[in-house]
């Protein structure tokens, strides 16, 4: 932007890259919103504000790659509504069966109502931005209540569309979930997270998908083949209406209604076509609930990748799910509830998704059993993500992953409770292919280093670790004082040296560092070692949030020096105190600040 003021060229030759993406916070720039249609045509990834008219998007907007509007909804929702910020309001634990709407002598949520009608207005003017931009590859809102139906043809007109994001569902229904996958069977991603599916299970789906004669009904002898079924759909005024009673199941919330099935004369026999009785044949929509459970004659979407970010669940219903999606490979449940798997779950997830490759489940309420992890393991080999941060990972688990998924990449344990040193240390001497192990507060001792194998994860791009010197292994006998300071100086050397073997890395977070008695620990000084560290030429961020404060102004001369792609650093920010190291290094960050004045250097 400074070079567009100097030069008109610069500025339009940049200006088709300066327009291609717009974020949500440009929205709250006056001039932008006046003048942002001018440049409409260059637009490719849309992040709408509060407040954006999508009537103009659709007509100023033609090549859209993609759209975001779930912040928009924020401004529609009546003021004291659940998502009058644009996010529900997610509980994080478990809710009670006691629904709110006993709060009301009709039964009703008002709010909840007049978000449903602001969502089928704001469905009316999406439609018409997804037939203006046929090029729509990710798609993000937030629904409430049913999908309306012209909102499901648009949809299904979108060939491309590749990713879908429904987070913040409210009043979520099993029915229109089923009808989106079947309207976009070319999905790669889909989200669902920030809402509580736990009174949820998806069984009628599961039943449908598996047996599409169930609770059938035939005609006569003349028409075997023809019967008639009584199909449950989600009824939107069965769930809106009526008091709630304590008796009453959370899960019906369905109403039947009556469904003609008659052969098709160009599929199998056992394949056939749905006709809502009563109704005419050349009048069908394709996505009419007459004929959503035809799902036996089309494949089940093409779903790749599952997210259920900061949702609640049920194990039935999680199953169920993954069912529909056989060509599953990344499964993502963050800072999820209600769901405590068992090793049963991961023999069921090994056979409706046989290609898992990536599982994420990090901050769960309860730790998981240990059962879990080595089911999961030995069933899943070929496992190349692993994310179980915040959750209680002990070392039978990761041993499980040691020795069965010798195809790990990415093995992520911040915050994990239960890891210990030496299980750890096995990781990066045994997994060849780890790319990036994040172990954020899981402390690791250099002895374990020092007398362990060398590590085989050579290629390492990101690592995360406390690594702290004790005076001594656990269960060693007290040495003399200079015994004591020749192991810390050989454990020192060691780790350095290991360090330096990861010629590929390009993110180091260090923690610890502390130094024992008057010996530095690994504090990234050149007092204690940095100069080793010669080999890191690919390096470029470096996070010592976490460690010692012992770092100087000659030390980061010398990083500035050595690491030619060294841009980012992350550190703590302390007032000056008595402690000298901490004060040298206040001043060694006002000194880089100055130097380098490029850096991205971010103080917390």
């Amino acid at each position: 932007m400074h070079a567009c003021r100097v030069s008109r060229m610069f500025r339009a030759c940049c200006q088709p890259l300066l327009w291609t993406t717009v974020p949500e916070h440009a929205w709250d720039n006056g001039f932008f919103q006046d003048n942002w249609h001018k440049h409409g045509s260059k637009i490719r990834f849309l992040q709408c504000g509060p407040g954006v008219d999508l009537m103009r998007v659709a007509l100023y907007c033609r090549d859209l790659v993609s759209l975001d509007i779930s912040c928009r909804r924020g401004l529609i929702a009546t003021k004291g509504s659940r998502i009058a910020s644009g996010c529900p309001a997610v509980p994080r634990k478990q809710p009670s069966a006691q629904d709110d709407t006993t709060n009301f002598k009709d039964g009703r949520q008002p709010t909840d109502v007049d978000s449903y009608k602001s969502f089928m207005v704001l469905a009316t003017k999406l439609v018409r931005v997804i037939h203006s931009n046929q090029n729509l590859q990710c798609l993000q809102f937030r629904p409430s209540g049913r999908i309306p139906s012209v909102l499901l043809e648009a949809l299904a007109q979108q060939d491309r569309l590749r990713v879908l994001s429904l987070n913040g569902w409210q009043d979520f229904q099993e029915y229109s979930l089923e009808l989106i996958m079947e309207a976009c069977p070319q999905l790669s991603h889909l989200s669902l997270g920030e809402n509580d599916f736990t009174r949820f299970t998806l069984q009628t789906i599961a039943k449908c998908a598996s047996n599409p004669h169930t609770d059938s009904l035939a005609l006569s002898s003349d028409s075997k083949e023809a019967m008639i079924r009584f199909e449950p759909y989600d009824d939107p005024i069965k769930t809106r209406s009526g008091p709630y009673s304590a008796s009453q199941d959370l899960l019906d919330t369905g109403s039947k209604q009556a469904v003609l099935y008659t052969p098709a004369p160009t599929l199998a026999p056992k394949e056939h076509t749905v006709l809502q009785k009563g109704s005419l044949a050349n009048q069908q929509s394709p996505l009419s609930p007459k004929d959503h459970r035809h799902s036996a004659l089309t494949p089940w979407s093409q779903i790749k990748s599952l997210s259920l970010c900061q949702a609640g669940l049920r194990q039935e219903f999680l199953v169920n799910l993954v069912r529909m999606c056989p060509s599953l490979e990344h499964l993502s449940l963050l800072d999820g509830w209600g769901f405590y798997p068992t090793s049963r779950f991961a023999s069921v997830l090994s056979q409706v998704c046989p290609h898992l490759r990536r599982f994420e489940f990090r901050e769960q309420a309860l730790d998981l059993q240990d059962e879990f992890f080595a089911s999961l393991c030995s069933r899943f080999p070929r496992l190349e993500w692993i994310h179980a941060g915040k959750t209680g990972f002990s070392h039978s688990a990761l041993d499980s992953v040691r020795l069965h998924c010798k195809d790990i990449v990415s093995l992520n344990l911040d915050g994990a409770r239960g890891v210990q040193s030496t299980a750890l240390a096995k990781i990066l001497s045994t997994c060849g292919s780890l790319k990036a192990l994040s172990a954020h507060g899981v402390v690791l001792n250099g002895h374990d280093l020092n007398n362990g194998p060398a590590w085989a994860c050579h290629g390492l791009e990101t690592l995360v670790l406390d690594i702290e010197i004790y005076a001594t292994s656990t269960g060693a006998h007290t040495l003399t004082t200079a015994r004591t300071t020749s192991s810390i100086q050989s454990v020192r050397e060691r780790i350095y040296d290991r360090l330096a073997d990861l010629k590929r890395l390009q993110m180091l977070g260090l923690g610890g560092g502390h130094a024992v008695g008057t010996e530095r620990g690994i504090d990234l000084t050149l007092a204690s070692g940095l100069a080793k560290l010669t080999s890191l030429e690919c390096l470029e961020r470096l996070d010592i949030r976490r460690l010692a404060r012992a770092i100087g102004q000659a030390d980061f001369a010398w990083m500035v020096q050595h690491w030619p792609r060294f841009r980012q650093l992350d550190i703590s920010k302390r007032r000056a105190s008595s402690n000298t190291l901490s004060d040298n290094t206040n001043k060694a960050i006002e000194w880089l600040t100055h130097t380098r004045p490029g850096m991205d250097i971010r103080l917390y």
